[in-house]
């Protein structure tokens, strides 16, 4: 059985600032890395979103060290729209319609608006997350997670993923482990490991096309695909070099071997998609 999306879209709450060269552009100009989330309508499971962005929540989070290192290394900016929800509200999207959350992975740029969100569900993969529960504090910053930024009721609000939900994908998806989640085709969790631990992206199919959002298994699609290096700096980011690499190289032959889209969430070519219509 199959199903469509009835609409996908890509906005953003707000952004931090770096060197474009740190993402592999040829380029030490400073630029904005947008933190991207998706919100998507099932025709049965109504309004979802994929991670939420930037919120206020960040600096409350960020007040004191070592939490405060994270601050500092990914200066944050927010808009008028301050988080998900008013993002939300101002693309003409009731934020009260959004019934659960995927959780990509949990760096603070995807989940410091979880707690703009009191009735979501949460969608996650539970062993990564009880890892970077059970380390120190400055493991987990070192890690990319701020404790302050999960909701005091998230257990009881959760539905995480097991590892056994993942199985091996067959026809294009061969050589990657995949959960269709729905099992209708609409949704496909796809693993990417590398970035993060548990790091996973979305194959999302509505009517119109089929869209790989591959969230940070890169940062800039175009310097993946043309095989461009990642500074050394960069490189240490990651939570598994050796399968990031080897994300990126399957990644690539996905794309030769079927020309489908991917978008990533802090790349130039997701901000055009991300201004278009519903799609």
């Amino acid at each position: 059985m199959s199903s469509m999306l009835k609409s996908v879209r890509f906005l953003h709450s707000g952004w931090c600032s770096q060197f474009a060269r740190l993402a592999g552009a040829p380029s030490w100009k400073w630029v904005r890395f947008y933190a991207v989330f998706v919100y998507f309508e099932h025709p049965v499971h109504g309004g979802c979103l994929i991670d939420t962005g930037y919120s206020d929540q960040f600096f409350h989070a960020t007040r004191w060290l070592p939490q405060r290192f994270y601050r500092w290394v990914t200066p944050v900016v927010l808009d008028e729209s301050r988080d998900a929800a008013n993002r939300l509200r101002q693309a003409g999207i009731d934020p009260t319609n959004v019934k659960r959350i995927f959780v990509s992975h949990f760096h603070a740029d995807h989940v410091a608006g979880l707690k703009c969100f009191p009735a979501a569900e949460f969608i996650y993969r539970q062993a990564p997350f009880d890892r970077l529960q059970a380390q120190a504090v400055h493991s987990q910053v070192r890690h990319g997670y701020l404790s302050d930024l999960i909701p005091s009721d998230f257990a009881a609000r959760s539905r995480p993923i097991s590892e056994a939900q993942f199985v091996p994908g067959v026809g294009d998806w061969e050589g990657f482990q995949v959960c269709d989640y729905w099992n209708d085709g609409s949704v496909l969790l796809v693993d990417l490991p590398g970035h993060a631990d548990g790091h996973f992206g979305f194959v999302l199919q509505s009517a119109e096309k089929r869209v790989f959002y591959i969230v940070d298994a890169c940062w800039y699609v175009d310097v993946m695909l043309n095989q461009l290096p990642l500074p050394w700096i960069s490189r240490r980011f990651q939570h598994d070099g050796t399968a990031y690499f080897d994300t990126q190289q399957k990644l690539r032959r996905l794309v030769e071997q079927t020309g489908i889209q991917l978008l990533a969430c802090h790349c130039p070519r997701t901000l055009v998609y991300d201004s278009s219509s519903p799609h």
